[in-house]
């Protein structure tokens, strides 16, 4: 106990070196980018604008039309085809924006060092690996912004660590490092950041800067466009503050115009590739897969033992409580989350993919995670005055729910939870195990995707 009575002492700011030091030393010693294990899979799609940009000069991918380029079509690029058979790239390009800077500093080390500079050799699969940390840790020290706003030193810390130690975050800064989950992080905590500040001071480069911030989540991510919402309703929890809501943002209705233009023109190069690539500006270029809002898997989502968000990150029940006492302590939040959450997971959980193809966790929740933080920190900070008691039980299942998300995480990267197939019997046949069950598959449950895609129950 002596050691987190200290900890009010430490600076903030040692979570930031944890992190940059831990998964630093992680990343180096599995070597997926000496494997050319990173630009697989979604990141492809995430990056494959790069390299058909400034490599084969050719967004249409008419080059994979050539019988050799057979292999490099089902390797590297992914794409789709819409209803007329043109090959579109599934992904929008937000994350190959953010892995623009890391992919010059990789082609610029190819030249100098004499590497393959095709957007595909070691170094690229480098540069993709450790861009997801960089960007996370400048989320990090705005997610430490916020919470240093309304929380002590203490509270900040711990809530931080839990954060990012005990959820399935950690997953996807080392092993399924490249995945927008950790920038997307990055992006939407800033996005609170300036939204706080501008409800403090109506200035407008915080207008244009939210606007930009928001324009770049929808582009890494159409769906969370939702997080305007979060804007909209701060610090609105009664009618009263409702109208006086209102009439703030009609008295600065320039600023609001200002964030829906650099929203859309951020958003535009996506429209023109739609245009100029299938002839038209809006697509789905997720071919065959939609949302089926009238069968939400949320409880799936949330529970269950192949992909439930709370089995494989339980911290995050302490997330839940929180909200509780943000109602009572953090208030500009309170309404706001109330209704956001629930909306995001109920559009998330819509997804005919409900789990999320091979992962570990619900890492599409990951995404909102700066917003979860909140209400985590309104608990721990309610646990200080709690009894000496209630506080030694939490503090001890807290340490307990990090081991098992560390543990779990290596599980994840050694086969022994299964990326998509999980079960109870899977999940408890596995509980201690370092090695994978040579007779693992008579617990796994294998989901139909074919099912899935049309909107039925994928057993």
């Amino acid at each position: 106990m002596n050691l987190l009575r200290n900890i009010k002492q430490l600076n903030t700011n040692l979570v930031i070196f944890i992190t940059l030091i831990a998964i630093t030393w992680v990343n180096f010693n599995i070597v997926r980018w000496q494997k050319g294990n990173i630009i697989i899979h979604d990141v492809n799609s995430y990056y494959s604008y790069l390299p058909a940009t400034f490599y084969e000069h050719d967004l249409t991918l008419s080059f994979l039309e050539d019988s050799l380029n057979g292999k490099v079509e089902q390797k590297y690029y992914w794409p789709n085809r819409d209803t007329h058979g043109t090959k579109v790239i599934k992904m929008t390009m937000g994350m190959a924006f953010t892995y623009l800077p890391f992919f010059g500093l990789a082609h610029v080390y190819c030249k100098l060092f004499n590497e393959e500079t095709n957007g595909f050799s070691d170094p690229y699969h480098f540069a993709v690996q450790f861009s997801s940390l960089f960007y996370f840790l400048i989320g990090l020290v705005f997610l430490l912004r916020i919470l240093k706003l309304y929380f002590d030193r203490k509270v900040v810390f711990i809530t931080s660590l839990a954060v990012i130690f005990g959820t399935n975050i950690i997953y996807y800064l080392t092993n399924g490092a490249g995945m927008s989950h950790a920038v997307t992080f990055a992006f939407v905590s800033a996005f609170i950041y300036y939204t706080i500040k501008w409800h403090q001071a109506q200035i407008f480069r915080l207008a244009f800067i939210i606007g930009a911030l928001g324009g770049i989540i929808t582009l890494i991510r159409p769906i969370n466009v939702m997080v305007f919402a979060i804007f909209l309703l701060y610090d609105v929890n009664s009618l009263k503050e409702f109208i006086e809501k209102t009439k703030l943002l009609l008295k600065n209705y320039q600023h609001i115009v200002i964030m829906a233009l650099l929203g859309i023109l951020i958003f535009l190069p996506q429209l023109i590739y739609w245009k100029c690539v299938t002839g038209s500006f809006f697509i789905n270029s997720y071919v065959g897969e939609r949302f089926y809002f009238d069968n939400p898997h949320i409880i799936d989502g949330l529970f269950s033992f192949r992909k439930g968000w709370l089995v494989y990150s339980p911290m995050m029940i302490f997330s839940l409580i929180g909200f509780y006492y943000l109602k009572k302590n953090n208030k500009p939040f309170f309404t706001a989350l109330l209704i956001f959450i629930p909306l995001y997971l109920y559009v998330v959980f819509s997804w005919w993919c409900w789990w999320y193809g091979g992962s570990y966790g619900q890492r599409a929740l990951i995404d909102i995670y700066p917003f979860l933080a909140i209400p985590f920190a309104a608990f721990v900070a309610h646990i200080q005055n709690c009894t000496a008691l209630k506080r030694s039980v939490i503090y001890i299942v807290m340490p307990i729910f990090l081991l098992l998300n560390i543990f779990q995480t290596m599980q994840a990267k050694w086969n022994v939870i299964h990326f998509d197939s999980m079960t109870r019997e899977a999940y408890f046949d596995a509980l201690f195990r370092i090695t994978k069950n040579p007779e693992r598959e008579k617990f796994l449950k294998h989901p139909d995707y074919d099912k899935a895609r049309q909107g039925i129950d994928e057993y």
